[in-house]
């Protein structure tokens, strides 16, 4: 049990630490809002670790299936050369693309014009957000081939082995639950380098784009005759994919029920698929409202020495629950009616 947690996780390159690293003061004001705004309205950006991309729209890796089995030997004596066995990937990246518009002189006319156009592309920039947290959890290439496949797409089957490597524990188990549409799931996820991570395009730093287009003209409504107004536009881009080079840093735990008082949240299972991951440096766990409230629930019992809450917060100083050293955060995008599987 931890005295306190890091709220970043990972090291120092989440999507706000690549804005700070900015060197010109214009380009880390014009970023710096957009970025705090992802990762406080999105737990997987508060602590994904983000690297550029090794191609312009793509990410190539190679995922360990085997590891080697390297040799004793005596003076004298040789040992043959030993082998990793690897399957190459690619890891694509997704745009997310938006306009902001506000009537102009609805904005001229506020005491603070800046101030309150920024708020309104906010507003946008948080739905964006939440296309993005969706896409992280449930994204497909099958229904949206813009996109690209989300952890749930991905680990669907409770007899998958991480990396094809059936030497290692399955890392997706099944709480119990049974009733279709009425069930939902925990992840674990330890980020960093060589684990699980995310990625953007190179020259396009944490994969953000803000561009204020001015003052425009545009049409209000779509008869033949077009009604005009001059308005303040702005685009935002998020550019951004999920790149998994080692599955066993992945685990969840599917089919918990979110009615009723059996297959629920149960610390002893979550212990059991902690204790799957090869380390947890850089691991966090995500749950769903329900689940996350049961957590908290079994975290105010002074004497389960499994739970703390964290006085310190996380970054934006809101409260963090910790099950043995390991944040638990809320996701609002993590479904309660999940399809169960098997």
């Amino acid at each position: 049990m931890a005295a306190s947690v890091e709220t970043d996780v990972t090291g120092s390159f989440t999507i706000t630490d690549i804005i700070q690293s900015y060197t010109s003061l214009d380009d880390k004001a014009k970023y710096m809002w957009a970025a705090n705004v992802l990762s406080r309205k999105c737990p997987f950006f508060m602590d994904m670790p983000m690297k550029p991309s090794n191609q312009i729209m793509s990410n190539i890796g190679a995922r360990v299936s085997q590891l080697n089995t390297p040799l004793t030997r005596g003076f004298n004596q040789g040992v043959a050369p030993t082998a990793v066995h690897t399957v190459q990937y690619t890891e694509g990246i997704a745009m997310i693309e938006d306009y902001s518009e506000v009537d102009k002189v609805l904005c001229d006319i506020q005491n603070n014009p800046g101030s309150w156009r920024q708020e309104r592309d906010r507003i946008k920039l948080e739905a964006m957000t939440q296309t993005a947290e969706n896409l992280i959890l449930y994204g497909s290439k099958a229904t949206d081939p813009n996109a690209w496949n989300g952890l749930t797409t991905r680990f669907n089957l409770s007899t998958l082995h991480p990396n094809g490597d059936a030497g290692w524990p399955v890392h997706v188990a099944l709480a119990g639950g049974s009733t279709a549409s009425t069930v939902a799931s925990i992840w674990i996820i330890a980020w960093g380098e060589g684990k699980i991570f995310g990625i953007y395009p190179p020259n396009l730093p944490a994969g953000i784009k803000v561009q204020d287009l001015g003052e425009v003209t545009v049409v209000t409504n779509s008869l033949a005759v077009p009604n005009y107004m001059q308005a303040y536009r702005t685009f935002m881009g998020l550019y951004f994919g999920l790149n998994v080079e080692d599955e066993r840093y992945v685990q969840r735990i599917a089919n918990h029920e979110v009615t009723g008082d059996v297959n629920t949240f149960d610390p002893r299972l979550l212990l059991t698929m902690l204790n799957r991951l090869p380390e947890r440096d850089g691991a966090v766990i995500y749950m769903d409202r329900t689940l996350k409230t049961q957590c908290d629930i079994y975290a105010l019992d002074k004497s389960n020495g499994f739970y703390t809450q964290e006085g310190n917060g996380d970054i934006f100083g809101r409260p963090v629950t910790v099950f043995q050293g390991v944040p638990v955060r809320q996701s609002g995008m993590l479904l309660d009616t999940e399809t169960v599987i098997t």
